[in-house]
């Protein structure tokens, strides 16, 4: 007959006895019923708990069961990544979360049996980081604290733990910070140094870079098949990620942000030219020609040697190099997408029928949410030319 006992008002212990006589081996294992119907029935809760100690029994005789005090982290760390993050979480993101977790949080849980693990730890984690790294971003605080709360989650889902610790602390708070943009004048004397010296790759790139609004990943892999030049449209349907352990993959766009984008017409006929140069080339290269790994006739607009895709940073790196031998205002590649952003926000009202949902499509959010809280900098702005404008209304009437 089970062995089970009622140790609180929804944790019940369960007790095995295996082996032969004068070898006799016990093992108990304490559960959480969650299912409050469970609790409700004697009937539906006794069936419940039997069939949990048939499973606990068969795991012993196995040789498969291991004691939860005897699980640390470490070890449940392997068991998380082959069984949920590999098989559910994209490469790029397993990337960074093996990154921060081999570097900061094995250190500090490693070694903990993690049924002991309590929510105090996780503060005391999150703090010492916050300490150690008084530079950090509210978002990489965040990040540590979703990767934790992801992989103690999937603990307490597979009933190797009670509950997950890191449920009972409370989400650290995002703040954007404020990003560095362009304004018109300086876009104009930036598009006339592109134009002098640049070479038509570059300069296309960075042009479609402010003109666009693409994200890097969705820049580098425009292709071919994107660009529709009796429009004057691209096609954002794929993002390039490189991960050291995969390479080179073409991805749908983050949050899967289909769109099409129109271009101005001058900046489109300089991407005609671009692409007659990658086709000339190509032919010209013949055997030598090398393409993308996963499709050696995919043609990247924006190609690398032999035209292999971009690595992600090669355009950073150029960029860098050309505001500082320029003397120009540095920014990052991706603030030249907050600039676009800006300057789109800066047309509502003028435009007739355009408004933030339009803003938030062309830039591909998820939904104007995310448009109004990253940048909120860029709509108090606009609304302080709107209230300046109602003010001289009202001079003058």
């Amino acid at each position: 007959m089970p062995n089970i006992e009622k140790r609180g008002k929804r944790s019940f212990r369960l007790t095995v006895e295996v082996g032969t006589p004068g070898k006799r081996k016990v093992e108990r294992k304490t559960i959480r019923v969650e299912d409050s119907s469970l609790l409700k029935t004697t009937k539906k809760l006794r069936e419940y708990l039997e069939a949990e100690w048939y499973t606990f029994k068969n795991e012993i005789e196995a040789g498969l069961y291991i004691k939860p005090q005897l699980r640390t982290f470490r070890m449940f760390l392997n068991d998380w990544e082959e069984k949920y993050g590999v098989k559910s979480l994209d490469e790029s993101t397993l990337e960074t979360y093996d990154y921060i977790v081999n570097k900061e949080i094995l250190e500090f849980f490693g070694d903990m049996e993690l049924e002991k693990v309590q929510p105090i730890h996780i503060l005391n984690f999150l703090d010492d980081y916050t300490k150690n790294n008084p530079d950090a971003s509210s978002s990489s605080v965040h990040a540590r604290y979703r990767i934790l709360r992801d992989i103690f989650g999937k603990a307490a889902d597979w009933k190797l733990i009670n509950e997950n610790p890191v449920a009972a602390i409370k989400r650290p708070k995002v703040t954007y910070k404020e990003y560095d943009i362009y304004n018109e004048e300086e876009i104009k004397s930036i598009f006339k140094l592109l134009d002098q010296e640049a070479s038509l790759h570059h300069r296309v790139a960075i042009k479609f870079a402010f003109t666009g609004g693409f994200r890097r990943g969705e820049l580098l892999a425009i292709d071919e098949n994107d660009l529709i030049f009796n429009t004057n449209e691209v096609r954002v349907d794929e993002s390039l990620q490189y991960t050291k352990k995969y390479g080179y993959r073409f991805k749908p766009p983050k949050s899967k942000s289909y769109r099409t984008i129109t271009l101005p017409a001058e900046v489109m006929k300089e991407a005609s030219l671009l692409l007659k140069e990658v086709k000339k080339n190509k032919l010209m290269l013949g055997e030598l020609w090398k393409g993308c790994p996963e499709d050696k006739d995919k043609l990247l607009l924006f190609s690398g040697d032999r035209g292999k895709p971009l690595y992600p940073t090669s355009l950073n790196t150029w960029w860098d190099r050309f505001v500082k031998r320029h003397d120009i205002k540095k920014i990052r590649l991706h603030d030249m997408r907050h600039t676009h952003a800006t300057m789109l926000i800066n047309q509502i009202g003028k435009i007739p029928g355009f408004n933030i949902k339009s803003v938030s499509q062309r830039l591909g959010h998820a939904n104007v949410k995310t448009t109004l809280e990253t940048y909120t900098h860029a709509f108090k702005e606009a609304d302080t030319l709107v209230a300046d404008a109602i003010s001289n209304l009202l001079r003058a009437k």
